[in-house]
């Protein structure tokens, strides 16, 4: 019984530390744009503030979930991939500028939009909190995930550099496996496998 009550503790720790890890990252997301915006005046990274309060907030405010990822990669993969956009760089070469700025806009919006659908079922582990299948995951099963590399795509376009889009396509390489580990537990649910084999796509309608 002892044993027992101790795992239980142990593990509960374990969450905290870890919700406290997810919850210090996008917050220190949400405070690098917040010193981007006031560096910059730009609006892009005011947006990208507001972005990264709604998911601090809707993180805090999710429901439990009747299931969850327990593989220490697949915990490392969640948290590199949340983390990663904190490296990016601003550079003193200018971009392409008007371009750049259109696909952050349009991943804000995405990111913004797919929010709204999953709402208290967002995560960063993957877990099961409630299958979403409206909204922008009518057309692809990850929005999220597309709308995240998009914002990223922006940023690099706009301060293009090796780092920069190096960590791009670091990132396209993490959202693919975060994607894979997250169906794999979902499919297990007959909700999910069902909307899997209706929703095609994971990223890109008709093509990804």
């Amino acid at each position: 019984m002892r044993i027992r009550a101790y795992s239980a503790v142990a593990a509960s720790l374990l969450k905290i530390l870890a919700n406290a890890v997810v919850v210090v990252a996008l917050a220190l997301l949400a405070y690098s744009c917040f010193q981007k915006f006031a560096h910059s005046g730009s609006f892009n990274w005011l947006g990208l503030l507001i972005v990264n309060l709604l998911m601090v907030t809707m993180y805090v405010a999710r429901r439990d979930a009747t299931a969850i990822s327990g593989s220490p990669a697949t915990w490392i993969l969640a948290f590199a991939g949340t983390c990663l956009p904190l490296a990016m760089r601003p550079t003193e070469t200018i971009g392409f500028s008007a371009l750049g700025t259109a696909i952050q806009l349009a991943g804000m919006v995405g990111i913004i939009a797919s929010m709204m659908s999953l709402r208290r079922s967002f995560g960063i582990v993957p877990a099961n909190r409630g299958i979403r299948t409206h909204g922008l995951y009518k057309l692809v099963r990850h929005p999220l995930y597309a709308s995240e590399l998009l914002v990223l795509l922006g940023i690099a376009l706009v301060s293009p550099s090796p780092l920069n889009f190096g960590l791009f396509v670091g990132d396209c390489v993490l959202q693919l496996l975060r994607a894979a580990a997250e169906e794999r537990l979902l499919s297990k649910d007959p909700v999910y496998f069902e909307y899997r084999a209706r929703v095609k796509y994971q990223l890109i309608p008709l093509i990804l």
